[in-house]
């Protein structure tokens, strides 16, 4: 447990360190959540975590480091109204603030993914540490 809990340590300041800063709120949303098992999980909340972490749109395409979830697509059309009629790989939505705003998308941040690397980088120090050996 003391191994997971420490490595899970490492995992949620990597991802702090490397997410996007807009607001701050998917920062504070990252934390260790242990597991009745001894394990545990680095979890990242917010409505948008997955858009972050693996890229939106057509600029997003190709730019995760990692494997994809099942399931996971860029630039689908789930709502043809929200796009341009000029430029489909364009589409508006409205910001905090109520305004008006167009992307293409987002480049994917891999912040989550980039926190696994860590620790498995960690994995034999931490637990020469923990272990003693």
């Amino acid at each position: 447990a003391e191994l997971c809990r420490r490595l899970g340590e490492i995992g949620v300041e990597a991802a702090v360190a490397r997410v996007r800063k807009d607001t701050g709120d998917l920062a504070s949303g990252i934390r260790w959540e242990p597991l009745p098992d001894g394990s545990g999980l680095v979890v990242s909340e917010g409505p948008y975590a997955a858009f972050v972490e693996f890229g939106t749109g057509v600029v997003g395409q190709g730019t995760y480091p990692g494997e994809l979830p099942d399931g996971w697509a860029y630039d689908q059309r789930r709502t043809p109204e929200a796009h341009d009629p000029e430029d489909p790989s364009k589409w508006f939505y409205r910001d905090r603030d109520g305004r008006v705003r167009s992307t293409r998308g987002q480049t994917a941040c891999g912040y989550m993914a980039g926190a696994a690397d860590e620790m498995r980088m960690a994995i034999d120090e931490v637990a020469r540490e923990v272990l003693g050996g």
